[in-house]
């Protein structure tokens, strides 16, 4: 969609608050942080363990995306989430990624008729997420999400002492 405008449009240009507000759901905390550290950089990232969490804060926060977990340990799956947004007249129409380790053409196909706006097979790879990501926003972001500002970056190496 072309006409994409993020959640937080009002706030200042200044404010990271400005940037798309993405909802990162799953109930493996490895998998949101992964998550977080692909999007992080052109993306306010929220999370939410469960699908009930993820519901909540639809209601309550400005979303531009939810990223969505299709196998929660428990509760709601991610089908039964996307079917209770679809039929929230107040959260309707936030963007859906369907979020899953099942990869076969039909998996894709019933994550779409359910009421998802996209789907990714796990492994995620952040190429390929931000590219889904910028096709379902209808934009082209340039360069691969990486910042300048070496302080915010991890680098592992080795310590002196094990060289």
């Amino acid at each position: 969609m072309s006409d994409f405008v993020p959640a937080s449009a009002n706030a200042s240009s200044s404010d990271t608050s400005s940037r798309p507000v993405i909802l990162v759901a799953d109930d493996y905390p490895e998998n949101r942080r992964l998550l977080y550290f692909y999007l992080r950089d052109r993306y306010e990232v929220l999370h939410a363990a469960t699908a009930e969490e993820a519901i909540e804060t639809l209601r309550t926060r400005s979303v531009d995306l939810a990223i969505l977990d299709l196998n929660f340990c428990d509760g709601m799956s991610g089908i039964d989430a996307i079917q209770a947004i679809r039929n929230d007249a107040a959260i309707s129409d936030i963007r859906a990624l369907a979020l899953t380790a099942y990869a076969y053409p039909d998996d894709r196909q019933r994550c779409l008729e359910a009421g998802f706006d996209d789907y990714i097979a796990k492994p995620v790879f952040k190429k390929g997420l931000l590219e889904t990501i910028d096709k379902m926003f209808g934009s082209s972001a340039a360069g691969d999400g990486a910042i300048s500002d070496v302080g915010n970056v991890w680098i592992s190496r080795a310590r002196d002492d094990e060289e």
